[in-house]
């Protein structure tokens, strides 16, 4: 995970004013809100370097791979429906980042007091909660990284072979900086790369 700049386009202001409250159901739902969600999700992922703002994957647009996630949901925090930084743009991968959270079975996240125990991107640097091992783990630095390393599930096996096989590509890489580092592999993964590869001096 990583720090995030929130930017509240313009459109989505002035759309989100236009929402008369109580007469529609959900603030999510009403036309205003509805007629731009897909312009929405973009602008908000481009903050986010195109990646899944909780494993870090590249993922586009589209919303049969990337879903508006609303970090502090809608059903305990009705009041920030419309909050532009209480909202992130995650994959769609089943048993991990925002589908688990907000899983009625499975998310560890029950209650307001839940959600103090996870890292908020938006006024949180998550380089103070996680570290990485060249294995591929993520590891928590303390209650709160564990906390949200288990409510996203971020030490999926999945993603820690693909975190193994960027370690194991970047020993090739010479001595290019940190930022034609993150060119190369298009962002994925930045935190892990950004922890990493400072230390491959040592191997």
């Amino acid at each position: 995970m990583f720090q995030v700049i929130k930017n509240e386009p313009k459109y989505f202001e002035k759309a989100r004013k236009k929402v008369k409250l109580p007469k529609v159901k959900s603030a999510w739902e009403d036309k205003n809100i509805s007629s731009i969600r897909k312009d929405l999700r973009k602008s908000i992922l481009e903050e986010q370097y195109s990646l899944c703002i909780y494993c870090e994957k590249k993922i586009s647009s589209d919303k049969k791979y990337s879903n508006i996630d609303h970090f502090k949901t809608r059903n305990i925090f009705p009041e920030k429906s419309l909050s532009y930084d209480n909202l992130l743009v995650s994959c769609n991968t089943h048993n991990r980042c925002s589908s688990l959270k907000d899983s009625k079975k499975q998310s560890i996240v029950k209650t307001k007091d839940d959600y103090l125990k996870i890292v908020d991107v938006v006024v949180e640097n998550p380089d103070d909660f996680f570290d990485y091992l060249i294995t591929g783990e993520i590891i928590a630095l303390n209650p709160k990284g564990q906390f949200t390393i288990d409510t996203f599930n971020l030490n999926d096996s999945s993603l820690i072979e693909r975190r193994l096989l960027i370690f194991q590509s970047l020993k090739y890489f010479g001595n290019l900086s940190l930022a034609e580092i993150y060119e190369s592999f298009g962002y994925n993964y930045k935190s892990f790369i950004k922890s990493i590869y400072p230390k491959l001096k040592e191997f």
